[in-house]
């Protein structure tokens, strides 16, 4: 398994959003530095399709109250 970060750690706009800061650091150490290629957002821009800002890593949408 590789372990490398996300080429798009410190640019990703989901992380700009969310107002969940202790869930933003488990969403980061779980997709960003550990399983980056499991992170729906990094798969739908290798497909070169654009990345809805408020999708999660896990494919969900963030609501209203989630976003600042």
């Amino acid at each position: 398994m590789d372990f490398s970060e996300c080429p798009s750690i410190t640019k990703c706009p989901f992380f700009n959003c969310l107002n969940l800061p202790g869930t933003a650091n488990v969403l980061k150490n779980l997709y960003c530095k550990l399983r980056y290629e499991k992170c729906h957002r990094y798969q739908i821009k290798q497909r070169g399709a654009a990345v809805p800002e408020t999708l999660w890593p896990n494919g969900q949408m963030a609501g209203k109250e989630q976003r600042r």
